[in-house]
Order: structure tokens, then sequence, then C-alpha cells
């Protein structure tokens, strides 16, 4: 069966630990993508404004799946997004506050105009969040944000969060689900939105098929979109637990162009 569909993770997977790629064998690899009509889609929990920077003078066409499925661009152009409803986003932000599982958190709004928190703009923690959100703003409160919100983002010192996941799950069930984004973070959406409810917008609007599809990842995040293709891969550099839950494993880590081997195997 022909490959007509690429879809990725970032970090941890297309990118290496220097958040960075094989930029002239990418753009070999994104060439034969578009002679052959294969279309290429980045997946990442990460804000839409900061993933097309990664891709700066290259050719070719790149749909970007972001939010963990919640806002998808195309062209430039917003073809799909999943908002959280701002009664039950006010609900767990103020619930979040009387947990002590969460009171060492470092918490963002990711919206569509911005992204919001409360850390101090001269933190070294909000620097560092600078680097992921586009136009990351503090602000007082967090229940008094009007952006539509795609996805809160908590991270904490530690990077064992299962606690903090089980427990949001438990207290929102129906309402938002806590997933794991790796190092020490979740990402709180709706109960419908993964990387697999946005790849299956994206099969049925190019009529592509689960057979046609290939896919990479390497967090709890990534496991629902791995099944969502019949060449679904996890990254070598993975945790066991998610390496585990798939059968096929890249040869190769994130740091020796893992998922550009393989990409280029299917392409041959």
């Amino acid at each position: 069966m022909t490959i007509r569909l690429i879809a990725t993770d970032m970090d941890g997977t297309f990118l290496n630990d220097q958040s960075d790629y094989d930029h002239s064998h990418f753009q070999r690899l994104l060439t034969k993508m578009q002679e052959q009509g294969v279309r290429f889609v980045v997946a990442s929990g990460n804000q839409y404004p900061h993933l097309p920077q990664y891709f700066n003078g290259l050719t070719g066409e790149i749909t970007y799946l972001t939010e963990d499925g919640a806002h998808i661009v195309s062209n430039g152009e917003t073809i799909s997004e999943d908002v959280i409803p701002p009664t039950v986003l006010t609900a767990f932000l103020k619930w979040m506050q009387d947990q002590p599982l969460f009171e060492q958190a470092w918490v963002l709004l990711s919206g569509r105009q911005a992204a919001w928190t409360e850390m101090l703009a001269s933190s070294k923690r909000f620097k560092q969040s600078s680097y992921f959100y586009g136009n990351l703003t503090h602000v007082m409160d967090l229940t008094e944000v009007t952006d539509a919100i795609y996805k809160v983002d908590i991270t904490w010192p530690s990077f064992d969060v299962s606690k903090q996941e089980a427990l949001v799950n438990q207290a929102f069930a129906g309402q938002l689900r806590a997933t794991s984004s790796g190092l020490g973070g979740i990402d709180v959406i709706l109960p419908h939105v993964n990387k697999a409810y946005g790849l299956a917008k994206l099969q049925r609007k190019w009529q592509i098929s689960h057979d046609e599809t290939l896919a990479f990842g390497d967090s709890g995040n990534d496991l629902e979109m791995l099944q969502q293709a019949k060449y679904g891969y996890v990254m070598k550099n993975a945790p066991e637990f998610v390496k585990q839950q798939v059968d096929l494993i890249t040869p190769l880590t994130n740091n020796d162009s893992g998922v550009l081997a393989v990409i280029e195997d299917f392409l041959k």
C-alpha cells in the first residue's frame, strides 16, 4: 500500500535533543513527498506560532496539527479548532487552587490570541516557556482570561506526574482529559481531543485511509495517533512504558535522524 500521509510529533521525535534536525536531508525527503503526493503533518502539543519557525527556508507544504489536535492549520489558515468551554475552564482553574499536588505547578493557558500565565515575566521559567509559546503574556489571574483556550499546560519540577494526571481525569471525567506530555508535564484538553482525533479529520478531508498513513511519536500523548496509522512508530529513545504499547519502533533515536531514516525507506 502506498503511503499518502506522514505525521510526526516534534520534541523527542522529529527533533534531536538540541531541538534541531538535518535540514538538507529533510528538504530532499519533503521534495520527494511533494512529487509523490504525500502529505506531511507536524503533530504537536505545542502552539501553532511556535512550529513553522523550524521549517523556515524549506520548500514544500506542511500542515500543522497543534495543541494535541485542538487546532489545525493548513496553508496558514485554521481549518479546525476545539475550544474548552469557559465555564469548564474556570471551574478547573479554581479546583486546582485547592489541590496540594498542584502547589508547585507552572500553569499556562494556550489560546487563540496568545498564551497566558501567572508567572512573572522576569522569572526564569517564563523565559523558558516563551520559547514554546508565541506571545506569552503575564496576567494576575488566569480565571479572568477571556481568550478562546485550546489547552491547559501544567508542569512540575519533578518528572513523575502520574498522580496529578489521574486526579484530573477522576475529578473532571467527561469534561476534561489530562495526558502526559513528557518532562514532568500534563496537557489538559477536551475529552475527545487528541492527536488521533486531529489526524482522523485530515484523513477524512484528504480521503486518505488508515493503511496509507505513517506516524511517529515518543510520549503518552502520541499513542492514539500511532494507532490511527497502519505504520505507527515509537522512537527508540521513548520511555519503556510507551514502547511496550506499540509494535513498531524506529531503529534509530531522535538524535540519529530516526524519523527521517524510516521516511526514506517508505518513499523508496
